[in-house]
């Protein structure tokens, strides 16, 4: 079974590895970056999150899905979002 993990980036520099959260699937995953995003978009509305992005990647590094930042803050206040 595939564990996925969570890595922030911001433009070309991962400034974070979740390495405590695994994941069993990506659905899991995604449904917790949306949580943080939210979070984000509530505590720190002034901060630029321009090419800022979540990755999930596997064990292994390899990147399974990229979540941008922005777009996904767009969406969840239209209720748009997963």
């Amino acid at each position: 079974m595939t564990e996925y993990h969570l890595q922030f980036w911001r433009g070309q520099e991962r400034v974070f590895d979740y390495e405590s959260d695994e994941f069993n699937n990506l659905d899991e995953a995604r449904c917790h970056i949306d949580d943080l995003i939210r979070a984000m978009r509530e505590d720190a509305s002034n901060e630029d999150w321009t090419g800022c992005r979540f990755d999930v990647a596997t064990a292994r590094g390899r990147t399974v899905l990229q979540v941008p930042v922005l777009a996904t803050m767009s969406a969840l206040a239209q209720g748009r979002a997963h």
